[in-house]
């Protein structure tokens, strides 16, 4: 074998024995040091902050951060940013709860939650009996915006003022 060829075979099985590496502790570690540092590196999804901003800004600050929000955090959960979203909240039993899994809506249970398909977690909640359930067309982009990661803006959802909060 000429040295060219030496050096091409050594460069090969370096890469292959990294790459076998690299896959053993993705696999041993769940992949989630790796995933925590891709989410670190990786910018967020410019379509999803266009959605973000055009669709979520308002329907999280519309409908969801007047109760999880800085003022009032109902089941400890706080929708204001992401990092507090990503924290999840405190359960009826005192345990963590995950409400987003990025980039996965079956594993989110704020989609869960929007849809009302749980009798037992339906948000926003009803009031009065009287079902104040997103528009189809709000759960369809929340969905979306999940998929695509659930990139936030820089700064936090501000809650609107509502006319009855105002008396």
């Amino acid at each position: 074998m000429g040295l060219m060829s030496k050096r091409a075979g050594w460069m090969i099985s370096s890469a292959a024995a990294a790459t076998f590496a690299m896959g053993g502790l993705f696999i041993a570690t769940g992949g989630s040091s790796l995933r925590a540092a891709d989410d670190a590196a990786t910018p967020p999804n410019p379509e999803g902050l266009k959605l973000f901003e055009a669709k979520i800004r308002p329907i999280l600050a519309e409908h969801c951060v007047g109760c999880h929000g800085p003022e009032k955090q109902k089941g400890k959960l706080r929708l204001d940013t992401r990092e507090n979203m990503l924290k999840g909240g405190i359960g009826d039993d005192d345990k963590p709860v995950k409400v987003i899994e990025p980039g996965d809506p079956s594993k989110s249970l704020i989609i869960e939650a929007v849809n009302y398909k749980n009798e037992d977690i339906q948000m926003p909640p009803p009031k009065k009996k009287e079902s104040r359930k997103l528009s189809d067309e709000q759960i369809k982009d929340l969905t979306e915006w999940v998929k695509l990661g659930a990139p936030y803006g820089d700064k936090a959802v501000e809650a609107v003022k509502k006319a009855e909060d105002a008396k």
